[in-house]
């Protein structure tokens, strides 16, 4: 049987001195290390009541008067990647930057967003919101490429999958201590099946104007890139050849995404060096060993690159990661 963890946080019975800190806290618990700054002249508070079951957790949350800031640093020392499913009270608003973007989150609507990614959030007024937060990998099962960020929107009416989505993601909220552990396998499994297919057949569909064949190439491509990404050999035309496409092409299919071929190569091995520098049976490694390992053959690039995504080097990664772990 899967234990209930109940958690009731609300910063105003808490002293003063320790609001920020206890709040920055439970954040972190639910979603990976995050930054809280308080709003100068504006009333600092935070109220969230949770209820965990397995890996998913179900969260009202409010808060006001701070500004939350997940930072590159923070990302590379999540050791968990995490969606949520954010569905926001109806008089509520936010404006969050992410990936250089201004984005308006407007009440009673619905938001699906990874917890590692950076972003900003600053709310005009006390922000109010009903989550459920999920390993990634749950998704990823049913959506092999899913972008960082999703405003769900339904744009043919007559349908009412996001009507459908979002009855849904409340009905299995509001019994989440209550449901037995089958009935919250079952649950969320149908809410993460409901998700998937609103998300490749909405507005908000990865390959929304793609077609089926340049979107399989893709998907192709990126297996190859996750599959080979430590070899240093490993270039733009050798996964052109690998999926037999010609360079040009595989090119043409990465049009538009956030990332190209190239970088979104340099990425993945990033991502492998990120690991390696937090995995503590790897903390006597020499830095340059583990960037040989995770496919870089350039000391030097690989640390320029590092520090340009992650915002510290990878020294200061492994100095804070042992930081903070000698502080448990």
């Amino acid at each position: 049987m899967v234990a209930v963890e109940n958690l009731a946080v609300d910063t105003r019975r808490i002293p003063e001195r320790d609001r920020i800190d206890a709040w920055q806290q439970v954040l972190s618990d639910i979603g990976g290390p995050i930054r809280v700054d308080p709003i100068p002249g504006e009333p600092f508070m935070g109220e969230l009541k949770l209820v965990r079951r397995g890996a998913i957790a179900f969260y009202d949350m409010c808060y006001s008067g701070m500004r939350l800031w997940r930072r590159p640093v923070d990302v590379a020392r999540m050791d968990k990647e995490m969606f949520a499913l954010s569905l926001t009270q109806p008089s509520c608003s936010l404006r969050v930057e992410r990936g250089g973007q201004a984005l308006d989150l407007q009440g009673g609507r619905s938001y699906l967003f990874d917890h590692a990614a950076p972003y900003r959030t600053e709310p005009p007024s006390a922000y109010k919101t009903r989550s459920i937060a999920f390993p990634s990998s749950l998704l990823r099962r049913r959506v092999r490429e899913l972008r960082p960020f999703y405003a769900l929107t339904d744009s043919v009416k007559s349908t009412g999958g996001l009507d459908l989505v979002n009855v849904f993601a409340q009905h299995v909220a509001q019994g989440a201590a209550t449901w037995s552990d089958d009935e919250v396998d079952t649950l969320s499994g149908q809410l993460l099946d409901l998700l998937a297919l609103f998300l490749t057949t909405g507005d908000c569909a990865v390959a929304g104007s793609d077609s089926s064949m340049r979107a399989g190439h893709r998907q192709r491509a990126l297996d190859h890139i996750r599959l080979h990404a430590r070899d240093p050999e490993l270039t733009p035309a050798r996964v052109a050849q690998a999926c037999g496409i010609s360079l040009g092409y595989l090119n043409e299919v990465f049009r538009g995404r956030d990332a190209g071929v190239e970088d979104t190569i340099f990425d993945e091995r990033l991502e492998t060096a990120r690991r390696l520098l937090s995995d503590a049976r790897r903390r006597r490694v020499p830095v340059q060993t583990l960037a040989y390992e995770a496919g870089f053959n350039d000391p030097s690039h690989f640390s320029r690159r590092f520090k340009r995504r992650f915002g510290v080097t990878p020294g200061e990664l492994r100095a804070e990661v042992s930081r903070g772990k000698a502080s448990h």
